[in-house]
């Protein structure tokens, strides 16, 4: 589940002009097909995208389709880069660029027709990709009033795009360094310090944090996963529970409050019994709670008292903000941000092959 974050994203990310013109010498429909693809790995399915426009692209061999994704402020363009042929797909803005200068140059010139001059920027990181003749670039950008940004620009021979790509598989091949950026910006120790774990006994090798919203189904889903693992692997993988309570998400807040207060063994059970309701308060989760029989011991209700509850959903804010995390559930794991939780490679860890 996407947060209100993706609609900033998505603004910085993608360009703001609307292009018209006849069709090329391209097959329109494997090119559609390929940009829904794209579009269905890129955005939630409850958030409506219509199609404006496709033409040739200003550089040679790529296909320009811009797309609108419906938001609370209006439609927000939304620009694809489908390479002829359609197995790799850019999302962001493409621009012409000097064939004579070097790869470094290109992706500086491509970030200065990208991003306001006022933007400060540092690269980071340079490396190969799968698309031949093609390199990435990652930067930390410092967005006023947002904090850093990673921000990752991809040269070609004669082209710059700033956004993300996207491989024949549909696979996001900008996600592994941001993921890495992401996880860069919090300590692991500094995350989970002060707190007792959900899942597993603390000690393993084997560890995650998970952001969660107590009314975001998806992370339900997950839980579910995680206590499976937990069943094959539990002395050997620990998970803790940071709670966090989406804007959009007018219930959410006093239970995550009652739920940052509550013993770890019994987060679990108690996200399942407030699966669902409807609280306006902490009085009203603690009805709810008492209409099904669940005991709310008397510390918890001293915790949320006394503001400790909301003071940990600040502290947990505060590691999402410097994160940017925009979606739950959203995982740290290994030193990366995964949006989801990332069960293939906490199993390949309990394994030993990571």
């Amino acid at each position: 589940m996407r947060t209100r974050g993706w609609i900033g994203w998505l603004a910085l990310a993608a360009g703001l002009t609307f292009l018209a013109g006849p069709a090329g010498a391209y097959d329109e429909l494997e090119v559609e097909e390929r940009a829904l693809r794209v579009m269905d790995a890129l955005l939630p399915s409850e958030i409506e995208t219509r199609q404006k426009t496709m033409e040739e692209a200003e550089v040679s061999g790529w296909v320009h389709v811009v797309y609108e994704a419906q938001s609370d402020r209006g439609w927000i363009p939304v620009e694809l880069f489908v390479r002829e042929g359609a197995d790799y797909t850019f999302m962001g803005k493409m621009y012409s660029l000097d064939p004579s200068r070097d790869a470094d140059a290109k992706a500086e010139a491509a970030m200065d027709k990208r991003l306001p001059e006022q933007f400060e920027r540092e690269l980071l990181q340079s490396r190969d990709t799968p698309l031949e003749g093609v390199r990435e670039y990652l930067y930390e950008v410092e967005v006023p009033q947002r904090g850093p940004q990673p921000v990752t620009a991809y040269v070609g021979e004669d082209f710059g795009v700033v956004g993300q790509l996207f491989g024949p598989d549909n696979a996001n091949l900008t996600e592994a360094a941001e993921q890495k950026w992401a996880g860069s910006q919090v300590d692991w120790e500094e995350l989970v310090k002060g707190l007792e774990p959900v899942f597993g006994p603390g000690d393993t090798e084997v560890k995650f944090a998970m952001f969660t919203d107590p009314d975001c189904p998806a992370c339900q889903r997950a839980k579910g996963r995680i206590e499976a693992l937990v069943e094959e692997h539990g002395d050997d993988l620990t998970g803790y529970l940071l709670w966090l309570p989406l804007d959009m998400h007018q219930h959410a807040k006093p239970k995550a409050e009652v739920l940052a207060c509550t013993a770890p063994e019994r987060q679990s059970a108690l996200f399942d019994a407030l699966e669902g309701t409807q609280p306006n308060s902490t009085e009203d989760v603690y009805t709810i709670l008492e209409n099904q029989e669940v005991t709310v011991p008397k510390p918890v209700r001293e915790c949320v008292a006394s503001g400790q509850g909301e003071e940990r959903l600040e502290r947990y804010k505060g590691f999402a903000d410097r994160m940017q995390v925009h979606s739950v559930p959203s995982v740290y794991f290994d030193g990366r941000l995964f949006k989801g939780f990332p069960e293939q490679k906490v199993r390949e860890a309990l394994a030993g092959d990571s």
